[in-house]
């Protein structure tokens, strides 16, 4: 009975992994592009909007030009990026110079397709994630952003659909009725022995 039991669990754990969706990724473009970045006390401060903890970030208005989505936080008044949870260490204050409150940095933008294609469906569903990078004073930070493009057929996504005529395997070979239900050759030689025995006794009587 135990070996009844693992063989239904590993018959259902392969089932379930042959449907999964496979996931297809695609760049839609990866481009880096230098701006003048204002780092002030309005910039650069530790905010918890749509984190629920308090992150260091830097607001960089630009971003609005350069980016599909939108990677503005609520309430920020401008697109942003973070550099992890506020602490010691990574304040404010470790950006802010006074003496020098804007600095020349690279920003890289890049945008991913990814395409969940299901083939038992013959669908795929399909989202574009977009993620900001850049190093500002020392400081790694990024900003992401996900949106769904809803679902399509498979062949939007670049995978040619399931030919159904070929899992319909070899077409079956049928006899015709009759001569191979007598024996086929064999049959018709049975017949024409019989014709022969017939025309010697009408010989015969005549």
């Amino acid at each position: 009975m135990n070996r009844l039991i693992v063989c239904f669990a590993l018959v259902g754990s392969v089932s379930t992994a042959a449907a999964a969706p496979e996931l297809k990724e695609t760049v839609v473009h990866d481009t880096s592009k230098s701006i003048a970045l204002q780092l002030t006390d309005e910039t650069v401060l530790c905010s918890s909007a749509d984190y629920g903890a308090l992150f260091l970030k830097v607001l960089i208005p630009q971003l609005a030009s350069m980016t599909l989505l939108d990677h503005q936080n609520l309430g920020a008044g401008a697109p942003c990026v973070a550099a992890g949870m506020c602490q010691p260490g990574r304040m404010p204050e470790d950006i802010l110079d006074p003496s020098e409150p804007s600095e020349t940095v690279d920003v890289r933008v890049k945008a991913i397709r990814v395409d969940e294609i299901d083939r038992e469906k013959q669908t795929c569903t399909t989202s574009l994630t977009e993620r900001v990078d850049v190093t500002i004073r020392g400081f790694d930070f990024a900003h992401e952003r996900y949106a769904s493009l809803g679902e399509r057929p498979i062949s939007d996504c670049g995978i040619a659909p399931d030919d159904k005529a070929d899992q319909a395997g070899p077409p079956v070979k049928q006899e015709a009725a009759g001569c191979a239900a007598t024996g086929g050759a064999s049959g018709g030689m049975f017949v024409l022995a019989m014709l022969g025995v017939t025309i010697v006794r009408r010989r015969r009587r005549s």
